[in-house]
C-alpha cells in the first residue's frame, strides 16, 4: 500500500508581491501546508509528497527558498518536478541537496517505495508555455518502467498528455503526446498518469493509461469550453490529489476550501 499527496501550481512569490494583482500565493501556499497538517491524521499514513510544477510564478530564488521553507512543514519526503513558470538553475540552487535533482539537464528522476515506483518526467521548455518530452526524456522513462519489473508506477509530469478543453490552455500544453502513448501501451505494468498545469482535475487518458490532472493550491481555471471564452482565473475552487495504492490505484480529489461539519444525517 502506498498514499502520495500531489500538489500543484502554488506559483509561488514573496508575500509582498501578488499573482496578477489578486492572488497572495505565499500567503495560500502557508494555508494549504496548514490545512494539509490540520488533516494529516484523517487523510494519513502518507509515504510522499509530489509537486508537479509551476512551484513559483517566476522562477526566482527567492520565491523557491519560501516555498522549501513550507514544504518542509510536512512530515514526509517530497519529490518536485518543474512547470512552464519554472526554471530549473534557480530550482537546482535551492534544492541541490536532493537525490532526485540531477546536477545538470533535465529534472528527471525515479524514486521507489516499498510497493509503488515514482517517476517524474521534466516537460519544461524553458522561456515557453507548451511543454515537450524529448528523446531522451522518452529514453529515461522507457528504462525506468523497464527497471520497474512488475511494480506499479505512479508518472508525474506538469503538462497534460491530454486536451483539457479549454483553448487558451491547450494552446501551451504537451506537443506529440503519441511516442509516450506507446511507451505505455507496451509497458505491462498498473500505470497512472498525474499532472498539473490546467487548474483542475479532469480525468482522462494518453493511450489505455488513466491520466487525471490535479486541482492548483492557488487558483482555478473555469471550465468553458467555447472558442471565444475569456482567458483568466477564478479564486476558488482550490484543491490538492491524494493518490493511494492498494491492489491498484485511488486518486481521491480534495478542497481547501474550508466548511463546517461534518453534520450528523437526521433519523427519519
Amino acid at each position: 500500500m502506498a498514499r502520495i499527496i500531489q500538489l500543484t501550481d502554488m506559483h509561488v512569490l514573496p508575500p509582498s508581491q501578488w499573482v496578477s494583482g489578486v492572488l497572495n500565493t505565499y500567503e495560500l501556499l502557508i494555508d494549504t501546508i496548514d490545512t494539509l497538517l490540520d488533516d494529516w491524521h484523517k487523510i494519513g499514513p502518507i509515504d510522499a509528497v509530489i509537486v508537479t510544477g509551476d512551484i513559483t510564478e517566476t522562477g526566482d530564488v527567492e520565491s523557491y527558498q519560501l516555498f522549501r521553507q513550507q514544504v518542509r512543514r510536512l512530515p514526509v519526503p517530497y519529490f518536485l518536478i518543474p512547470g512552464n513558470h519554472d526554471r530549473r538553475d534557480p530550482l537546482r540552487q535551492c534544492f541541490e541537496d536532493m537525490a532526485t535533482i540531477p546536477k545538470s539537464g533535465k529534472i528527471n528522476w525515479v524514486h521507489d517505495l516499498a510497493d509503488l515506483r515514482l517517476i517524474g518526467l521534466d516537460t519544461l521548455i524553458e522561456g515557453q508555455g507548451g511543454g515537450d518530452l524529448d528523446d531522451a526524456d522518452l529514453k529515461f522513462l522507457a528504462q525506468a518502467i523497464a527497471a520497474a519489473n512488475t511494480r506499479p508506477i505512479l508518472l508525474a509530469m506538469h503538462h497534460p498528455p491530454f486536451a483539457s478543453g479549454m483553448v487558451f490552455m491547450d494552446k501551451i500544453g504537451l506537443t506529440d503526446t503519441g511516442p509516450l502513448a506507446d511507451i505505455l501501451n507496451a509497458a505491462p505494468n498498473e500505470i497512472r498518469v498525474i499532472c498539473g498545469h490546467i487548474h483542475s482535475t479532469i480525468i482522462s487518458n494518453i493511450g489505455n493509461t488513466v491520466a487525471i490532472s490535479a486541482a492548483a493550491t492557488c487558483s482555478a481555471f473555469p471550465t468553458d469550453y467555447r472558442i471565444d471564452a475569456p482567458v483568466g482565473f477564478n479564486k476558488t475552487p482550490r484543491g490538492y490529489s491524494l493518490h493511494n495504492w492498494d491492489q491498484g490505484f485511488r486518486t481521491t480529489c480534495m478542497t481547501l476550501v474550508k466548511s463546517s461539519g461534518p453534520n450528523p444525517f437526521n433519523a427519519p
